[in-house]
């Protein structure tokens, strides 16, 4: 059951990205822009507060609508999306050696559906995780086999843990 329902929440997590990115895909094709790999990464307003009202930042929506940004992610930079509608923080394989995290082949014992199609994942924790000012450790992640996912998802494992997160007038607003 549980892996029903986490296969349910993924889908419909992919299900909801698919619409836009083919959106932005059009657009750009009738513009006649130049489409590229990655989007530049989003610079992060950030403002530290007093202590006792804790850290907050400030991410601008960017022209599609997303919120993206440069996470680090044990010590090494990360660019990230920032998706509530992903249960937990997604990275891929490589992205994963990277921050020093490597699941045995047994570990990809979960199935998820993303916008490539079906792969298995692995259950995971980030040990540090920044965004500006605000740090969490042992965040949760799924760990995806290289080439299903074309950016690192921020999901709920990491935004649940904030005091609060709100969207309103084009800014997420994060505060720990």
């Amino acid at each position: 059951m549980q892996k029903f329902v986490f296969l349910l929440v993924l889908s419909s997590m992919v299900a909801l990205a698919a619409p836009s990115a083919f959106e932005e895909y059009r657009s750009r094709m009738l513009t006649g822009q130049v489409e590229t790999i990655d989007a530049p990464p989003q610079v992060i307003e950030a403002a530290v507060e007093a202590p006792a009202s804790g850290r907050l930042a400030l991410l601008r929506a960017d022209p599609s609508g997303h919120f993206r940004a440069d996470a680090r992610m044990n010590g090494r930079p990360v660019p990230v999306l920032v998706d509530t509608g992903a249960t937990y923080v997604a990275i891929d394989q490589t992205t994963a050696r990277q921050l020093g995290i490597v699941p045995g082949m047994a570990d990809y014992r979960h199935r998820v559906q993303t916008a490539n199609g079906e792969t298995r994942a692995a259950l995971a924790s980030i040990a540090r995780l920044q965004l500006g000012p605000i740090e969490l450790r042992d965040v949760e992640a799924l760990v995806t086999q290289d080439g299903t996912l074309p950016v690192t998802l921020l999901g709920m494992s990491f935004l649940s843990r904030l005091s609060k997160f709100e969207i309103a007038d084009g800014r997420l607003t994060l505060r720990q």
